[in-house]
């Protein structure tokens, strides 16, 4: 972990963990100690402490005991009702979009521009460069953040976030893993879609792709979790 030097230490490290959990780097299960990790980063244990607590409230950490956390293991019945609440939110934002008239050549230019990106860093990942599946995977999240900002409800829109943050730790895509033409493809077609204003194609194509996403976890075999002592 990289020494934090700056203000507002609580966010930083939350943010610092938050990446590590979401990109695999502290794997499900991992034990989280306030003291070692405050030691790394150079700063006290208040703030870390902190941070900690920020991550169990997104879902990413779990509190074992009173000197340590662990990152989150998702259980196939959590799978399920993240991916439900995911649906429901993306396909209510394509909904509430086509009735405010939301979905506009500037939404669409827009969703282009990130679809464009995501395809361009996925293609370029499949010759196993780190930094491009990065980016590739920050653009599948702008996406579908992106269809989410047609809401313009900004507490629906901090739950997708929440959950966009669940769905990809759950999955924690590496350059062996990381199913780029399903994610690109699918993507495109619910822009074509949309760009012929055939909703009820685009809700379909989005409903398809996140329930072959979900099925993908959900039937995935579940690890024990490591003993916590």
């Amino acid at each position: 972990m990289s020494k934090l030097t700056r203000a507002t230490l609580a966010e930083q490290a939350y943010v610092e963990l938050q990446d590590q959990i979401v990109s695999g780097r502290l794997p499900a299960g991992r034990r989280l100690f306030a003291d070692r990790i405050a030691d790394e980063l150079a700063i006290s244990q208040t703030p870390v402490k902190e941070a900690l607590a920020l991550l169990e409230r997104d879902g990413l950490v779990q509190g074992t005991t009173r000197k340590a956390s662990a990152v989150r293991r998702f259980t196939r019945e959590d799978i399920i009702e993240i991916y439900e609440a995911r649906l429901l939110l993306e396909t209510n934002a394509i909904a509430v979009g086509r009735k405010a008239k939301r979905i506009t050549p500037a939404f669409l230019d827009e969703l282009r521009r990130t679809h464009e990106s995501q395809k361009m860093h996925a293609i370029r990942a499949m010759n196993r460069n780190a930094g491009d599946l990065a980016e590739a995977l920050r653009f599948d999240r702008e996406f579908h953040e992106c269809i989410m900002r047609l809401t313009r409800n900004a507490l629906m829109i901090s739950w997708h976030r929440t959950i966009l943050r669940q769905t990809q730790t759950i999955r924690t895509h590496s350059l062996e893993t990381y199913n780029t033409p399903r994610s690109w493809q699918d993507h495109g077609q619910i822009l074509d879609a949309l760009v012929a204003g055939d909703f009820a194609e685009a809700t379909r194509v989005l409903r398809d792709h996140v329930n072959g996403s979900r099925d993908q976890l959900a039937s995935r075999k579940q690890e024990d979790l490591p003993e916590i002592t």
